[in-house]
């Protein structure tokens, strides 16, 4: 089994590299023996703010990327630091990015940062 987990910590001015890590992740996904993360930390969580423009073009990337397999989280940190408040946001699975991004490499997981 190959594990694979996708850091995004680039904000909202990067769409259009976000969109293509999107595709890419699920690309990824859908190779046989094939485990993908992926982790919304930093300037990266403003991507899951649910009361924007993008928002439901994101959403429905995430509900596909999730359908494919893929495990949705974020920095409960970043999301406090930068206003990311749950009653906004769309769903993703929180945790401690830096204790997420430790356990998962002690796992064999190899680490993709955008």
């Amino acid at each position: 089994m190959q594990s694979v987990l996708i850091v995004i910590t680039q904000g909202k001015e990067a769409f259009q590299r976000v969109r293509s890590l999107f595709h890419m992740s699920q690309v990824l996904a859908q190779q046989e023996e094939t485990q993908v993360e992926l982790l919304f930390l930093g300037p990266g969580v403003e991507w899951l703010r649910s009361n924007q423009r993008s928002s439901p073009l994101v959403a429905e990337s995430l509900d596909q990327l999730r359908r494919t397999g893929i495990d949705i989280v974020a920095c409960e940190v970043s999301l406090e630091a930068f206003g990311v408040e749950e009653n906004n946001m769309l769903p993703a699975r929180k945790v401690k990015g830096a204790v997420e991004m430790h356990k998962l490499i002690g796992q064999g997981f190899t680490v993709l940062s955008f």
